[in-house]
């Protein structure tokens, strides 16, 4: 059995494997459904158009609740059982969604299926938080968010190619929980105590004494609940302002006569860098230190104003490109800041929940605030939802030069 350093010791490279399967389905809710929706208005004539958006906006809207929910009832003990419950509901979604004849049996699989996320969603990361410590935790929450970030790339591809056998076909992308399902018993914390393997003497501390977040990991804070707002804050900050380009891209690319059918490219090359930065997070710190975050910023604002100003297709995936990398390294920046809040390992998938909610959070607000500011500056052009969030972005970098002390701020040791 081939093993793994975790920060302390070492651990079984099947259990890390089986921990990063999980991260395989957090990011699947809605995205079978999305790019078809065109068809599903034609397939199904009856159908409101609420009813086709809350295809997609249904899942999100109930993982936020059911995510608090496994965090508050999740605990070391009936994790497992919890994890195993999360990815049977969501696999039955699955099932059922290629049996679904009729609109109103979409919407209430789409319901279940968000169930079933909302369940294994913080454990994915809480899971990796427990066993693995320092710049070795840092490290595996870097590969969880590409693990999650990468799938989306392989389950688009995919999509657009079933969608044309069958309409159902699609769906099969929900069948993935089998991976992390068959995985499950080499992720258990009987089988990781079984087979842990202690550090020589002294290598451990050396390993684990600073992390990404510059703190050392067993760390008090005073008021932990505040610290933690602040990161969670800085978290629906950023996710809000870098997923605009979803919601308004394919209106811009059609305002300037480009065919949004390239909006599916586009998309897909947000990912690519976003799982190339999670992969690439341990030697981005290393080289830019305390600035980790602050250069996250700047690269999405990048991209925010290519897509302002510039109407090509090759511009529009620079600035695609720009903004998934800028998240692809900020959002595991974000989930070691966490663990490194949470005052013990077991408390870890609690914090997580909390978190992890403010990023759907974040993706259901996005067209609210930009509404409001259209209103409020009387703008709707075609190009202000990315200035304005380039413009919100700034404001956020000018925040952290004058809160750079902070814990929230600081990546580099």
């Amino acid at each position: 059995m081939k093993y793994i350093s975790n920060g302390r010791g070492y651990i079984p490279l099947i259990s890390l494997i089986a921990l990063l399967s999980v991260s395989l389905t957090v990011n699947l809710p809605g995205l079978a459904v999305s790019p078809m929706l065109g068809k599903l208005s034609d397939i199904f004539p009856d159908a409101s158009q609420l009813e086709i958006q809350l295809l997609t906006l249904l899942p999100n809207l109930v993982i936020i609740p059911m995510i608090l929910i496994a965090g508050k009832i999740t605990t070391v003990r009936n994790q497992s059982a919890v994890l195993a419950t999360g990815l049977c509901i969501f696999l039955l979604s699955g099932i059922l969604y290629l049996f679904a004849d009729s609109m109103p049996m979409l919407v209430g699989l789409g319901a279940l299926l968000g169930v079933g996320c909302g369940l294994i969603v913080p454990i994915a990361a809480g899971q990796l938080s427990e066993w693995f410590y320092g710049r070795e935790n840092a490290k595996v929450l870097g590969f969880k968010s590409g693990t999650s970030n990468g799938i989306v790339i392989l389950a688009t591809i995919f999509v657009g190619r079933a969608a044309d056998i069958s309409w159902h076909t699609s769906f099969c992308v929900y069948l993935v929980p089998v991976i992390p399902l068959l995985l499950l018993p080499f992720m258990t914390n009987t089988f990781i105590r079984r087979h842990i393997r202690p550090a020589a003497s002294g290598q451990g501390s050396k390993t684990s004494a600073k992390t990404v977040g510059g703190e050392p990991p067993k760390k008090r804070f005073a008021r932990p609940v505040l610290v933690l707002a602040g990161v969670i804050g800085l978290y629906i900050a950023l996710t809000a302002t870098s997923m605009v380009f979803t919601y308004y891209l394919p209106f811009t690319m059609k305002h300037y006569g480009l065919t949004t059918s390239a909006v599916g490219i586009a998309t897909a090359m947000f990912y690519v860098t976003a799982m190339i930065g999670g992969f690439a997070l341990t030697p981005y710190i290393r080289l830019v230190g305390r600035m980790g975050l602050y250069i996250c910023v700047l690269i999405m604002a990048a991209g925010l104003l290519v897509l302002g100003l510039f109407h090509t297709m090759a511009a529009y995936v620079v600035g695609v490109l720009l903004i998934g990398l800028g998240y692809g390294l900020f959002q595991p920046i974000i989930y070691n800041k966490t663990t490194q809040i949470a005052p013990d390992k077991a408390l870890s998938t609690k914090y997580f929940s909390y978190t992890l909610a403010g990023n759907y959070i974040a993706l259901s607000v996005v067209p609210l605030i930009v509404e409001f500011f259209q209103r409020v500056f009387d703008n709707h052009t075609a190009d202000f939802p990315y200035f304005l969030n380039a413009g919100i972005l700034g404001v956020i970098f000018v925040v952290g030069l004058l809160k750079s002390r902070s814990f929230v701020w600081r990546t580099g040791e």
